[in-house]
């Protein structure tokens, strides 16, 4: 997200809460088409409850 100037990372966090992470590959895929870069693998872990006992 940050390689196409698409959200600073707070905002892809809030993304990955309200969306996930299947929406922002598809952001990013959607650039990468726009920009001519090859696509590439991808990968996201986001981990929510770490705090949490």
């Amino acid at each position: 997200m940050d390689r196409f100037r698409l959200a600073d990372w707070p905002a892809v966090i809030a993304l990955l809460a309200s969306s996930g992470p299947a929406d922002v590959i598809r952001r990013v895929r959607q650039s990468e088409g726009r920009h001519s870069v090859a696509a590439d693998d991808a990968t996201i872990a986001h981990c929510t409850g770490l705090g949490e006992a």
